[in-house]
């Protein structure tokens, strides 16, 4: 029962106090029967208190239960070889929840999980699996999560296959494990940083180190970011990554950089993408990619991409496509793919 109920329940109960103690007198019922109606409205009033204390507990909880099956059949031809396959696209199921606090803190939780459709369609290994705080100093969490560098490549990851962004893909952290976050909102600017903690890997400090900031508004989007990991052979990669992205109505552009720097050989790479809505029902998408590992002979993986989608969107919850990609690489054998596939999406709250 919300709290407005229960008092006009006990407003309701006050009224109704001076109508028995009337009828008691014209009754001449016993002090007896006055104190047992009195003891059973006290009753009523502590099982209604009861109900309101655990509404509001229940109403302080929210629980988010949600996945996306993304089904794929398509054929890749490359030089040598012709390939038909089904595939998976990053499909996932999750649940996220959050609970307030009080005092203006907020804790929250997320465990989202892989769901193989490609092999026996397997739940397999987290993709996110953390717990954190939030409040008026910022957002602070614990566990696998999506790195800061996210802000670079989530707005030209419009594609549908797990490799996307396709350059950024080759190079690039997605989420981590052993990861703790920091992120920070001022208005429209927003302050991310990360740190990778692994004891497994022998290091008395962070492994990794991922910073930036995204300023997000309904007229651009503009982010920046710098991070940082320890290689296997002991060296250092630094990369520094820029994106900007504008909605134009039915017209979306967006393009992502990223500059690494290695000690061996330094690389980049480039993603620019389009989207046009042609009506409510039918979307084109457009992207063209480059990665450059700075090698310069048959072991390098250097490549130009290209990609070429046609989606039809039933509804927001179910779309299917045909989507064609090129791989042009500069010392292998040239990757052309053509498929379909389905995307199914749900979201539920309690």
């Amino acid at each position: 029962m919300k709290p407005s109920q229960l008092k006009s329940a006990i407003i309701m109960l006050s009224f109704a106090a001076p109508i028995f103690t009337t009828q008691a007198n014209n009754n001449t019922d016993t002090n007896e029967e006055l104190r047992a109606e009195l003891q059973q409205i006290q009753q009523r009033l502590a099982t209604l208190e009861t109900q309101d204390r655990e509404s509001s507990l229940l109403s302080d909880t929210q629980f988010n239960f949600y996945g996306s099956l993304r089904p794929t059949f398509g054929l890749t031809h490359t030089n040598s070889d012709d390939v038909w396959d089904v595939g998976d696209a990053n499909s996932r199921i999750g649940f996220a929840t959050e609970y307030q606090l009080g005092d203006g803190l907020m804790a929250f939780a997320k465990g989202e999980f892989k769901v193989d459709i490609r092999n026996d369609g397997d739940f397999g290994d987290a993709r996110k699996a953390y717990v954190g705080i939030e409040g008026f100093l910022g957002r602070f969490a614990i566990g696998k999560q999506a790195v800061t560098q996210e802000i670079i490549y989530d707005p030209v990851d419009i594609f549908n296959r797990s490799g996307t962004p396709i350059a950024y893909d080759s190079a690039s952290p997605f989420r981590l494990n052993n990861l703790v976050t920091y992120r920070k909102q001022f208005g429209d600017i927003l302050f991310s940083a990360d740190a990778q903690f692994d004891g497994n890997k022998g290091s008395d400090g962070s492994d990794f180190f991922n910073t930036g900031l995204r300023y997000k508004t309904d007229l651009i989007y503009i982010a920046a970011a710098f991070y940082t990991k320890e290689l296997e052979d002991g060296t250092d990669e630094n990369t520094v990554g820029v994106t900007l992205a504008k909605n134009f109505e039915s017209l979306y552009l967006a393009a992502a950089y990223q500059n690494i720097d290695k000690d061996i050989a330094d690389g980049s790479t480039l993603d620019i993408v389009a989207s046009y809505f042609i009506n409510e029902t039918y979307k084109i998408k457009l992207g063209i990619s480059k990665y450059d590992d700075g090698g310069n002979n048959i072991t390098s993986g250097n490549y130009n991409a290209y990609n070429t989608t046609f989606e039809w969107h039933k509804t927001s919850k179910f779309s299917t496509f045909i989507e064609y990609q090129k791989k042009d690489f500069e010392y292998q054998e040239t990757d052309d793919q053509i498929m379909v596939g389905m995307r199914y999406n749900f979201d539920y709250k309690f």
